[in-house]
């Protein structure tokens, strides 16, 4: 039997291969910390399954104690940031779209909390144990320690979570263009992946962080600033800047 291709390795002990045929992805971690990041990404796409968001289809989990992997069914299109300006241009209502309907699902179903007093320890905790990497900081925040952005993010925490519960959603938690996977063709969005951040939380969170990678154009040329500000402007209701910024911050801890 042909052996299964190597995709990609997120972090130094999880690792993504692809079967010979192409039908299938599996993800194995071998860290205590990343086999419960894989067990909650797994449980998440259970949950999905059970709505009308289209996510990978869970077929195996495996723990022998040592590593742990989930295979799913492949989710059939392209990563969203591998698309030219003309495609990514096309595809925006798409994207818009895919967040409409993940943030229309009963935020009562969804037994996975994102909400602020979950994330804000997770920072903080992130912080003493030395896993913010400061050497992957949005721009604006380059060269800051983690320590400083903590100190930011806490000073800003009280308004925040003031205004969380005016616009709580079942959220992506990770909704950057490489995560949302599009049909080729028709440029609809054929499904989520990496979803292990997933739970109710603040829309903005999604909204902060599609808006950040869209606008990126290091990382996604075919996008860029006008097609984030069009993706924010179509969004059904009104987006506070203050929570995109807020949200983004907070992304720099996980």
């Amino acid at each position: 039997m042909d052996p299964w291709t190597l995709v990609e390795t997120g972090c130094t002990d999880t690792v993504v291969r692809r079967s010979p045929d192409g039908t299938r992805h599996a993800k194995t971690a071998a860290t205590p910390t990343t086999q419960r990041e894989l067990a909650d990404e797994r449980d998440r796409l259970l949950w999905l399954a059970t709505t009308p968001v289209p996510a990978a289809e869970v077929l195996d989990w495996s723990d022998d104690g040592t590593t742990a992997t989930l295979t799913t069914a492949t989710v059939p299109g392209v990563p969203a940031s591998d698309l030219g300006r003309g495609d990514a241009e096309a595809a925006t209502a798409s994207l818009v779209g895919l967040l409409v309907t993940l943030h229309a699902l009963p935020i009562r179903d969804c037994p996975f909390d994102r909400r602020l007093g979950t994330t804000l320890p997770l920072a903080a905790a992130a912080v003493a144990a030395g896993e913010v990497d400061e050497d992957d900081l949005d721009e604006e925040r380059a060269g800051r320690t983690a320590e400083d952005l903590l100190e930011e993010l806490t000073s800003a925490a009280w308004r925040a979570r003031d205004e969380e519960f005016l616009d709580l959603a079942v959220c992506h938690g990770d909704a950057c263009l490489p995560n949302v996977l599009v049909d080729p063709d028709t440029l609809q969005v054929t499904g989520i992946v990496d979803v292990g951040r997933l739970g109710v939380a603040d829309r903005h969170l999604d909204l902060a962080l599609l808006s950040r990678s869209m606008a990126a154009p290091h990382l996604n040329p075919g996008y860029g600033v006008v097609l984030a500000d069009r993706m924010l402007a179509a969004y059904p209701t009104e987006v506070d800047p203050w929570r995109l910024d807020f949200y983004r911050l907070l992304d720099e801890f996980f």
